[in-house]
């Protein structure tokens, strides 16, 4: 029962759709401090469903549930739900959809793999978050602080 860890491509999503998550990202981040939390996030959705849509980001994507997300958390949201099963095109309108402001959907298989491996002692999901810092470092697609 191995994993593909040889086959990073497969793990990640692509980079043109990682430049569309960090531009997201981005769009929240408002003062670029490299995280977002929920006031911030209120802002960006304002009135469309904002605390619903809020909690339900927070819900899956802040899995330390510190009240910030990382661009790194962010990202490997991103990988996670490429490795659940949904395909580049389903991640890229769904993609497009936060890009206009429009409703978080909730990936139930997602969903169902955080609170698994909320379970384990060394969890695949900081092992995700840890491969995203190193690439954003490689890469010059998000400028950090």
């Amino acid at each position: 029962m191995g994993t593909c860890s040889n086959r990073p491509e497969q793990k990640q999503i692509s980079e043109n759709l990682r430049l569309k998550a960090i531009m997201i990202f981005q769009k929240i981040d408002v003062q670029n401090k490299g995280y977002i939390d929920k006031e911030r996030t209120l802002q960006f959705w304002k009135s469309n469903f904002a605390k619903i849509n809020t909690d339900a980001l927070f819900s899956q994507v802040d899995y330390h549930k510190s009240g910030n997300i990382t661009v790194q958390e962010w990202l490997a949201f991103w990988d996670i739900v490429k490795q659940q099963g949904y395909t580049e095109q389903e991640i890229s309108d769904e993609l497009d959809e936060l890009q206009q402001g429009k409703a978080w959907v909730q990936f139930q298989k997602v969903e169902a793999f955080i609170r698994a491996d909320t379970q384990r002692h060394k969890t695949q999901i900081d092992q995700i978050v840890q491969m995203e810092k190193k690439s954003l470092l490689k890469s010059k697609s998000f400028n950090q602080n």
